[in-house]
């Protein structure tokens, strides 16, 4: 057996990392993998482990899973490849035997810069997250979740941008969620990475999603959190980016809002206060390259909603009114719109072409 071939052998046997990783502490995969013919290893493993490595512990098993990632277009690569991220292998990290992924796994080579945030963004996240990105593009492959929210906005930024995009899901590939971000994973395979440690059909968990946290951080330099409650998950991701010697940003945020105080708490407990993305440049010594934007290709709600406002400013129950679209059409819209950055909201629920 190949070692590459052992590590999708530990994969698909679905133990859990931390505890794959505390057995090749012991021993090399080799060595696990000749050690079931000895009775030995039967005791020194717990029942569960030891049953869910013995079911996919066949030659035949792993190539009918290599035939199964080939034909679904999906790639991966094992900790036994020269092209697995390098700074994943931290033990602080705890790094997956395999990560399965869709897209081009180079834009890695790129120093990477994680933004994260609420999944309930005010108009000022969202305006926030996609100056910030927009500027930093041109030096950083943008990393998140690919979750509503922060995450989704920080994505799209980042394409519009012409920049590089990682999305790092809680999920195998076949099991991408929330639905509503299903649009920005098919563009993020095509233009961008996106990647798991789970094999395709796994599903999401309440363990999954903070598992994820750390390899979102660990694939890069810095943590961007722009809006965080006090509970949410872009704390772990902060967390976990000081575990691993990472770097915390934070964008500050008003005082009497819930969605901001896990941002505050983390500019008082040292994080680095960001108010422009050149905060974030100087930090590092670097400079953004101004990358291409692309194309932008407007679907039918998002002309209408042109379409509209090219007759003048609008609220936005005159939009609904006149574009006679439903409310979450509507929403949906203008948000796309705002993230290219061909509208602008004057005032609260008041929107004009920029």
């Amino acid at each position: 057996m190949v070692l590459s071939d052992l590590y999708l052998w530990l994969s698909y046997s679905h133990i859990p990392t931390r505890k794959i990783n505390r057995l090749l502490d012991t021993m090399s995969p080799s060595q696990l993998w000749d050690s079931f013919d000895d009775d030995e290893i039967k005791y020194s493993l717990d029942d569960k482990t030891f049953a869910l490595l013995k079911r996919t512990r066949h030659v035949e098993y792993i190539e009918r899973a290599k035939f199964y990632l080939n034909e679904n277009n999906i790639s991966y690569v094992t900790r036994a490849d020269p092209i697995y991220p390098s700074a994943l292998m931290q033990r602080e990290v705890d790094p997956p035997p395999v990560l399965y992924y869709k897209g081009d796994i180079n834009v890695l080579r790129q120093p990477c810069l994680a933004v994260v945030g609420t999944r309930q963004a005010s108009q000022y996240g969202k305006y926030t997250t996609e100056r910030i990105v927009r500027e930093l593009s041109g030096a950083f492959t943008i990393v998140s979740g690919m979750a509503t929210g922060i995450d989704g906005y920080a994505h799209r930024a980042a394409l519009q941008e012409g920049g590089n995009t990682v999305a790092v899901l809680g999920s195998g590939l076949f099991n991408a969620s929330p639905a509503s971000n299903l649009k920005l994973f098919d563009d993020i395979c095509k233009d961008g990475l996106v990647l798991s440690e789970y094999t395709p059909d796994t599903h999401a968990t309440e363990y999954t999603f903070p598992a994820r946290n750390r390899i979102i951080s660990g694939l890069s330099r810095g943590v961007l959190v722009v809006e965080a409650s006090l509970k949410s998950g872009s704390l772990i991701t902060a967390n976990c980016a000081l575990d691993q010697g990472r770097d915390v940003f934070a964008v500050p945020g008003d005082i009497d809002k819930q969605r901001s105080r896990g941002t505050n708490r983390l500019i008082k407990s040292g994080a680095v206060a960001v108010t422009s993305a050149d905060d974030i440049l100087e930090y590092y010594s670097v400079k953004s390259k101004k990358s291409q934007p692309k194309q932008i290709s407007l679907n039918f709600s998002e002309q209408r909603v042109m379409e509209a406002l090219g007759m003048g400013e609008k609220s936005f129950d005159g939009l609904v009114e006149l574009c006679g679209m439903p409310v979450s059409e509507i929403n949906t819209a203008l948000s796309a719109l705002l993230i290219y950055g061909l509208i602008h909201e004057k005032s609260n629920n008041l929107y004009a072409l920029s």
